[in-house]
C-alpha cells in the first residue's frame, strides 16, 4: 500500500509516543456526572443502528455521496480550520447558532448510509492486482467525514439534544465498524481512529444533566469493537501478488529471474520506510561535539548506488552450503527432490526467502483473533528476522495494542455508567468497591482482570493496566476520576 497512506493512518490511529523526560505518563479524565438509573426498557438507547432502522444497500457508496453533496464543506480552507477548532474547544464556547444543523444534507446522507446493511468496499480484485501499492483514497477521506460528524455530535451534546446526539453516535460508530470490514489493516487503523473520535463526545454527553444512562448501550457494543479478520485476509491477498513472478513449480530462465529481481528491488525500496513507520520514534540523539566539517565528495567520488537485492541474492546463491539447505527446505515445503535440483540457485534462494517471510508473518497473524491478554506475550515473541530479504510483515502487536486501548476505554465508560446506576439507588453515594455493583462489570481487555477501583471521599478512581512496554505512554494509562453532582 502507498507508504504515505500508511503514515497517515498511523498518525490518526496510534498513540503518539513522546520521549521527553517531563512528558506525562498518564491521561486523567475527570467526570462530574449526575446519578442516573438504567432506562426502561433497558435497551431503549443504543449506540449502533438497530435492525428496525436499517435499509438494504451498500453504505460505502452512501458515504462517498456525502462528498458529492457538499464538496466545499469538506475541502474549503476556512471550513476545515473552523472544524479543527470546534473539534477541541470547550462545549460551552461552541457557537451553537452557527452549528445548528451542522453539515446539513451532507451529514444527513451519512446518517442514511450508516443504516445500510451490506458494506462492500469493492477492492478485492484491485488488491490482488496492485498488491502493497494499492491506493486507498476512499478510506482516507472517511476521517474527514467523521470530523464533520464529531462537530455535529458535540453541538448536539452542548444543547442537550440527547436524542439527536445518539443518532450521530450511532452513525459514527457504524462508520467505524464499516471501515473495520475493509480488507486491509489500513482500514482497521482508520476504523479505530474514528471510534476514538466518537468516544470523546460520549464522555462529554454523560456529564450533561439529564443524560440517559448508557450502561446497557455500551454493554451491547461488539467486543472487540473492531474485528481484524477481514484485514488479516486482505493482508495475504496484497502480499501474494508481490510473489507472482516467482515460479514455485518450474525452473525459471535468466530473463524470468531478472524480471522478478527488478520487481523485488522496487518492493524493498519501500520496505525500509514502512518498517520505520511501525517503529516507535527513537530518542533524539545528543548533539556531537563540534568537529571540522568533512569536505563533500567530488562528483567523481560519489559513492556508488548499492544493489541491495541483487547483492543479497548473489551472495547466498554463491554459497553452496546455503543453497543445499534451501533446496532441502523446498522439498519439505512439497517440491520433489528431482524438481528442486533443476531450480537455479537464485530461484532457490528467493523461494526460501518467500517461505520464511510467510512463516514469520503467520506467527503474528494467527494471534490476531485471540483476546489481547492471551495474545500479548506471544505477539511480543514473534521473531523480528534479521538478515532476511523480505521482512515487511505488519507489526501485529502494535495493531492489537491500538485495538485493546479502544476496548479498554469503552469498558471503562461502561464502569462509569454502572457507578451512576449505583448512585441513583443510594442517594448519590458511590460504592465502596466494584463488587458492590449489582450489574456485570467488564474486565480489563488488556489483562483479563477486574479494573482497579478506589473510593476517596466523594471521588471514585477507575483505571486499567497498560500493555507491556507502554507503561509510560499516557495514551495507554487512562484514569477516570468520577464524582457525583447532586
Amino acid at each position: 500500500m502507498a507508504r504515505t497512506l500508511m503514515l497517515c493512518a498511523l498518525l490518526i490511529a496510534l498513540p503518539c509516543v513522546v520521549r521527553a523526560d517531563d512528558a506525562p505518563t498518564q491521561t486523567v479524565i475527570r467526570l462530574a456526572v449526575t446519578s442516573q438509573a438504567a432506562p426502561k426498557p433497558a435497551l431503549r438507547y443504543q449506540l449502533l443502528p438497530e435492525s428496525r432502522e436499517m435499509n438494504p444497500g451498500n453504505p460505502i457508496q452512501g458515504y462517498l455521496v456525502c462528498f458529492m453533496e457538499q464538496t466545499n464543506f469538506y475541502n474549503d480552507k476556512t471550513e476545515v480550520e473552523n472544524r479543527e477548532k470546534w473539534l477541541t474547544m470547550p462545549l460551552k464556547e461552541l457557537p451553537l447558532k452557527e452549528l445548528h444543523d451542522y453539515g446539513g444534507v451532507g451529514l444527513r446522507q451519512a446518517d442514511y448510509a450508516a443504516r445500510l446493511d451490506k458494506p462492500d468496499w469493492q477492492i478485492l480484485l484491485k488488491l490482488r492486482r496492485d498488491g502493497v501499492n494499492t491506493l486507498l483514497p476512499d478510506v482516507q477521506v472517511m476521517r474527514r467525514l467523521a470530523s464533520g460528524l464529531k462537530v455535529r455530535f458535540r453541538a448536539e451534546v452542548a444543547e442537550r439534544r440527547f436524542g439527536d446526539a445518539l443518532v450521530t453516535a450511532k452513525t459514527m460508530f457504524a462508520l467505524s465498524r464499516h471501515l473495520g470490514e475493509h480488507p486491509t489493516f489500513i482500514g482497521d487503523l482508520v476504523a479505530l481512529a474514528i471510534a476514538f473520535m466518537t468516544v470523546g463526545p460520549v464522555e462529554e454527553m454523560i456529564q450533561q444533566p439529564g443524560c440517559p444512562n448508557l450502561y446497557w448501550a455500551l454493554s451491547d457494543l461488539p467486543a472487540p469493537f473492531i474485528d481484524f479478520r477481514q484485514g488479516r485476509l486482505g493482508e495475504r491477498d496484497e502480499t501474494d501478488v508481490e510473489f507472482v513472478l516467482l515460479d514455485e513449480k518450474e525452473p525459471m530462465s535468466d530473463a524470468q529471474l531478472k524480471q522478478a529481481l527488478d520487481h523485488f528491488r522496487k518492493l524493498i525500496a519501500g520496505q525500509h520506510l514502512e518498517n520505520a513507520l511501525w517503529a516507535d520514534p527513537p530518542k533524539p540523539p545528543k548533539p556531537p561535539p563540534e568537529t571540522p566539517c568533512a569536505a563533500p565528495p567530488l562528483d567523481d567520488e560519489k559513492p556508488e548506488s548499492k544493489d541491495e537485492v541483487g547483492d543479497f541474492v548473489a551472495a547466498r546463491a554463491g554459497d553452496a552450503d546455503r543453497v543445499r539447505a534451501a533446496r532441502k527446505r523446498l522439498v519439505e515445503w512439497g517440491l520433489t527432490e528431482d524438481k528442486a535440483k533443476q531450480f537455479p540457485a537464485q530461484q532457490v534462494i528467493l523461494l526460501d526467502e518467500k517461505h520464511e517471510y510467510e512463516r514469520v508473518c503467520d506467527e503474528g497473524l494467527k494471534l490476531m483473533s485471540l483476546p489481547y491478554w492471551q495474545a500479548e506475550k506471544f505477539l511480543a515473541a514473534v521473531p523480528k528476522e534479521k538478515g532476511r530479504l523480505f521482512d515487511f510483515q505488519t507489526n501485529c502487536l502494535t495493531l492489537r495494542q491500538a485495538a485493546a486501548r479502544l476496548d479498554q476505554r469503552i469498558a471503562l465508560l461502561r464502569c462509569v455508567e454502572a457507578l451512576r446506576m449505583v448512585a441513583a439507588e443510594n442517594d448519590g453515594k458511590l460504592p465502596a468497591k466494584l463488587a458492590d455493583v449489582n450489574v456485570p462489570m467488564p474486565l480489563d481487555p488488556i489483562t483479563g482482570q477486574p479494573f482497579a477501583y478506589q473510593l476517596d471521599g466523594d471521588t471514585a478512581t477507575l483505571h486499567g493496566t497498560a500493555p507491556r512496554g507502554r507503561e509510560k505512554a499516557a495514551a495507554f494509562n487512562v484514569r477516570y476520576e468520577v464524582t457525583i453532582v447532586k
